[in-house]
């Protein structure tokens, strides 16, 4: 029996842990994850069986597109994290950050704060994980698989015997066993399909990783958003609290006038009206900006109770235009979107697939061995029991070709086939959709610094618009009408001001969003 242990300590290194796959898996929920240059730039984690098997069946399609447009540079096909150490348990409910009360945050401060603490991007890194598994056990399928079993029992078996021995014509035997064995059974060749299977499970893991960066993306532009919303909405503010400022002031110099005979009750009614409009304004400009406030935290992925003091963006400078035409900008976003690379990794996926099942038409070669200790006794007709205690082995080659199967192969085939259609179509939907949006995205930047253009000469014309007409009103040469119809064009030229400047933003983070290349412009 030494020679079988030997066998077993020489099959057991080539055993892996299916838990070594999450090396796959990004390290962490609260950073993006750096999206390879190219499938195959992947690591193999696991173990390969020492049995090389011929691939039949295989798709040339499955081999990896060079035709696919990349703008990253080879830096960032970084070696791939070990193991991470922190699991779902580790991560606390509600606020898994500490906010600093007397500190302001600007956009890439919040940005962080939702890193690590977003439910969406902590909920994607779970199901990266789950798919850096899922590539473990198919790995695992290449290795022996052993098991110890223990067989204990007692059997009373009658026996035929000729009557001129025994006149009854039968005998019994009692028998009692106990056997305790190790068995191992190891698949040695199936001609691809496990290669399938694990091509597959590594694309889906592709997949899966590349899903939680986009989940990062679309976090850091919806944070951006609702960042600059609340820039905006900060703005008007400051517009509806000059208006009252304003709006009492014109009404000051109505109840002078009024006071010297020189306007009717009718111009003092209608200032004090505009005072008065101008205070809702100001209190309808503050549950905005609370809106906005309560909206920016929610994305965050804080309690809303927390209080965050966020920096005025109303202020900060713009930035700059875009550099290179729209078609320039289409071919960034073919290479970097999330979405694009995905839906390419559901290409080789489903290849992958296609091989498997096409495979299966082929056998499967397999090792079958027991080695056991037979602890056993045997009576027959009452007699005493004859023990015995000695080991046992066997070796058992199996080959398995399955014959008929109700077209079962068949059919994984046609919907292997069908799943390769379906994602290509899928591909080439995303690239129709990453090049519209990126157009309109280009074109609403653009649009938007126009807008703001105009805004800065509309807002100069209204204030030299109202200087004048209040001045002139002052002085007893203009009438109230035409001051109230000067005040109000400053207030909406202000406010319009803040809007343009913060759709200025708005639109720079969704152009960033639609090339796929936000995370670098963080």
């Amino acid at each position: 029996m030494g020679w079988w242990v030997a066998a077993l300590l020489v099959a057991l290194p080539l055993t892996s842990c299916a838990t070594d796959s999450l090396t796959l898996a990004p390290e962490t929920p609260e950073r993006a994850w750096v999206i390879p240059p190219s499938f195959d730039d992947l690591p193999r984690p696991g173990i390969v069986a020492s049995v090389t098997e011929p691939s039949a069946g295989q798709s040339s399609a499955s081999q990896p597109s060079t035709s696919q447009p990349s703008a990253r540079s080879a830096d960032q096909a970084t070696a791939e994290p070990p193991v991470p150490s922190r699991s779902a348990q580790d991560i606390p409910s509600g606020n898994a950050v500490s906010i600093d009360p007397g500190r302001h945050y600007d956009l890439a401060a919040l940005i962080d704060l939702a890193q690590r603490n977003n439910p969406e991007t902590r909920e994607a890194w779970e199901r990266a994980r789950q798919a850096a598994l899922a590539v473990g056990l198919a790995e695992a399928t290449y290795v022996p698989q052993i098991s110890a079993e223990i067989v204990s029992g007692y059997q009373r078996t009658p026996l035929p015997i000729p009557t001129d021995l025994i006149t009854k014509g039968f005998f019994v035997a009692n028998t009692r066993e106990l056997i305790p064995s190790l068995t191992t059974k190891w698949l040695l060749f199936d001609f691809g399909q496990r290669a399938g299977l694990v091509e597959t499970a590594r694309a889906n893991s592709f997949v899966a990783n590349v899903a939680f960066t986009g989940a990062h993306q679309k976090l850091i532009y919806s944070i951006s958003r609702d960042y600059f919303a609340l820039g905006a909405a900060r703005g008007r503010l400051h517009v509806a609290e000059q208006s009252l400022k304003t709006a009492e002031i014109v009404q000051d110099a109505s109840e002078t006038r009024r006071s010297h005979g020189l306007a009717t009750v009718v111009e003092l009614s209608q200032a004090r009206f505009q005072t008065a409009q101008a205070r809702f304004n100001l209190e309808r400009a503050k549950a905005t900006e609370h809106a906005a406030y309560t909206a920016l935290i929610a994305s965050i992925g804080i309690v809303p109770s927390t209080r965050v003091e966020v920096m005025d963006s109303s202020e900060e400078k713009l930035p700059a235009a875009p550099t290179g035409d729209v078609d320039q900008l289409v071919q960034v976003a073919l290479a970097n979107r999330p979405d694009i690379i995905a839906a390419f990794g559901k290409v080789r996926a489903a290849e992958a697939t296609l091989s498997s099942a096409r495979a299966s038409y082929y056998p499967t070669i397999g090792l079958e061995s027991q080695a056991y200790q037979n602890f056993g006794g045997l009576s027959t007709q009452g007699s005493r029991f004859y023990n015995v205690n000695e080991p046992g082995w066997n070796v058992l080659f199996k080959l398995n070709l399955p014959l008929v199967d109700g077209g079962t192969r068949d059919a994984r085939v046609a919907i292997a086939h069908s799943e390769i259609s379906a994602a290509r179509e899928s591909l080439d939907q995303a690239r129709d959709t990453a090049v519209q949006q990126v157009t309109n995205a280009y074109d609403a930047l653009h649009t938007s610094f126009a807008e703001y253009e105009a805004t800065l000469v509309l807002n100069n014309a209204a204030e030299t618009a109202y200087g004048a007409a209040f001045d002139a009103y002052r002085h007893g040469v203009g009438t109230y009408t035409d001051v109230a119809n000067a005040e109000t064009s400053l207030s909406q030229a202000q406010s319009e001001k803040e809007d343009a400047h913060a759709n200025v933003f708005t639109a720079a983070a969704g152009l960033a969003f639609a090339t796929g290349s936000i995370l670098s412009k963080q």
